[in-house]
C-alpha cells in the first residue's frame, strides 16, 4: 500500500518538476507563416519603429514582448505588450498602453516563444538528480533519529 502511494507521489513530483522547469526561447517566425493569436511574441523594431513608437513605448526600445492579438491583412501585428527591452539591453516590465500596433515598415522580425525541449529536458533531469541526491544523503546519514542522549546526566548549572 505505502509503496504504491510513494511511487504515485514520486511520479506526480517528477511531472510537476517537468512543468516547473520548462524552458522557453524565442525563434523567428517561419517566412510566409504568421504566428497565431494568443501566442507570446517578441517584436524587434528597426530605427524607424523605435522613433515612431516612442510615444507609445518610450524612447530607445529595441524589442516589445507580449501576447499576439491579431495579424492584420496588411502585415501589421497587434500585440498586448507586457515587457520591453531597451537598446542598451535592459529589460523592463511595461505598464503603458496595453495594445500596440506594429506596422511592417517598423519591424525587423517577429519571434515566437516556443518550448525549448533540449533545455527543458536537461533542467528536469538535473532537478530529479538533485532530489534523488538529497534523499540519498538523508537516508545514508540515517535520517533524523534524534540524539543518543538517555537523559541520565544533569545539565550544567
Amino acid at each position: 500500500m505505502w509503496i504504491v502511494v510513494r511511487r504515485s507521489v514520486g511520479v506526480v513530483m517528477a511531472l510537476a518538476m517537468g512543468l516547473n522547469t520548462a524552458c522557453y526561447s524565442f525563434v523567428p517566425t517561419v517566412s510566409g507563416a504568421s504566428p497565431k493569436s494568443g501566442q507570446i511574441v517578441k517584436v524587434r523594431l528597426n530605427a524607424t519603429g523605435t522613433d515612431e513608437l516612442a510615444r507609445y513605448l518610450g524612447p530607445r526600445v529595441e524589442y516589445a514582448e507580449g501576447m499576439l492579438s491579431e495579424v492584420r491583412s496588411d502585415g501589421s501585428v497587434v500585440v498586448g505588450v507586457t515587457n520591453i527591452r531597451l537598446l542598451d539591453g535592459i529589460d523592463q516590465f511595461w505598464s503603458g498602453q496595453s495594445v500596440v500596433i506594429f506596422a511592417p515598415q517598423q519591424v525587423v522580425e517577429v519571434q515566437e516563444r516556443t518550448l525549448d525541449t533540449h533545455k527543458t529536458r536537461l533542467a528536469t533531469i538535473g532537478g530529479v538528480l538533485g532530489v534523488i541526491a538529497v534523499f540519498a544523503l538523508a537516508f545514508a546519514s540515517g535520517g533524523s533519529h534524534g540524539g543518543g542522549d538517555t537523559g541520565s546526566t544533569q545539565p550544567p548549572p
